[in-house]
């Protein structure tokens, strides 16, 4: 992972941990919100019932405790540059069928004896089995011989479901949110206690107030219960859109590289800029264009407008 950020591929690394990060962010956001709304409320309802307060205490009352709570800056900024760097594990969990795909393409075009070695689940990838047939491919052409299209590839019409990457997905998306849950509903006990204590130590609030305070756990627990939620649908959403992305990327270099052990030797992986896997589609293309040069053919396809352009000479 030493050279994520240096790769054709660091703005999607970069943008699914920034991504990752913002929904526990939004969520503490939410949490010191709904606090802060709570509280409002709380000190409207005890002046209007005629407890010793001014409205110059609820201001002292809230710098004081945003105070007493700056000492766990620290922890928060530590949880947020976890979070993002889990991030970036994700976006390489995801990245890695690609680089693999383009360390084999790698070595191909290398000439290398020594081969990746597969193992594990990541043999049950599509593509992995995917670099495996151009690996065949590669050295059939060179040898002069003619290599078919496994089953396993050519029964892939559209994009498919990877049970090995899903499973991988959402035991990270699940690791994360029970950690970002889990830190709110300690930061969210940690605050009703100053609230109590502040309320009681610097506003000398009467004895009721505190009692009501310490009263509203089950509030403060829904205000922490919501944002989780919230938290939970949109890495659910983030979840689906990336994979949805990889899917389609994934489907698409398996379509066109049948295509081209099948007869269509002009035939070319699209390089867009905003898929993942770009180094892996650059890999192909090299090793296509040593197999069969002067034939390449780029198609880009443009999904805003749902359309292919015309084939183009590279």
């Amino acid at each position: 992972m030493r050279d994520l950020f240096s790769s054709q591929d660091s703005k999607f690394t970069l943008k699914t941990a920034l991504m990752v990060t913002l929904v526990p962010f939004l969520m503490l956001v939410i949490v010191i919100y709904s606090t802060w709304l709570l509280l409002s409320i709380n000190f409207s309802y005890f002046l209007a019932n005629g407890f010793p307060l001014s409205e110059e205490n609820q201001d002292v009352f809230v710098d004081y405790l945003l105070q007493s709570q700056a000492e766990y800056l620290p922890h928060i900024l530590l949880f947020f540059i976890g979070v993002f760097f889990l991030g970036v594990f994700l976006s390489f969990v995801i990245l890695r069928p690609f680089n693999e795909l383009s360390e084999m393409c790698r070595e191909l075009v290398l000439a290398k004896d020594e081969r990746i070695r597969i193992v594990g689940l990541e043999k049950s990838k599509l593509l992995i089995k995917l670099g495996n047939f151009i690996s065949r491919y590669f050295e059939a052409q060179k040898s002069g011989r003619e290599v078919s299209v496994p089953q396993e590839l050519l029964v892939v019409k559209k994009p498919a479901m990877d049970y090995v990457f899903y499973f991988q997905f959402f035991c990270l998306i699940l690791i994360l949110m029970t950690i970002a849950i889990g830190s709110l509903y300690l930061f969210v006990d940690q605050l009703q206690d100053s609230i109590i204590y502040t309320a009681m130590q610097i506003l000398k609030a009467p004895k009721g107030m505190s009692t009501f305070l310490a009263s509203q756990r089950n509030v403060f627990d829904m205000i922490v219960f919501i944002p989780s939620v919230i938290g939970a649908v949109l890495y659910v959403f983030l979840a689906r859109v990336i994979i949805s992305r990889v899917q389609g990327v994934t489907y698409g270099y398996v379509r066109d590289v049948c295509e081209i052990a099948s007869g269509n030797k002009s035939r070319r992986l699209s390089n867009r800029e905003q898929d993942p896997g770009r180094q892996a589609a650059m890999a192909v293309n090299e090793v296509m264009d040593i197999l069969h040069p002067g034939t390449r053919v780029r198609v880009e396809v443009i999904e805003e407008q749902g359309a292919t352009t015309e084939p183009s000479k590279a």
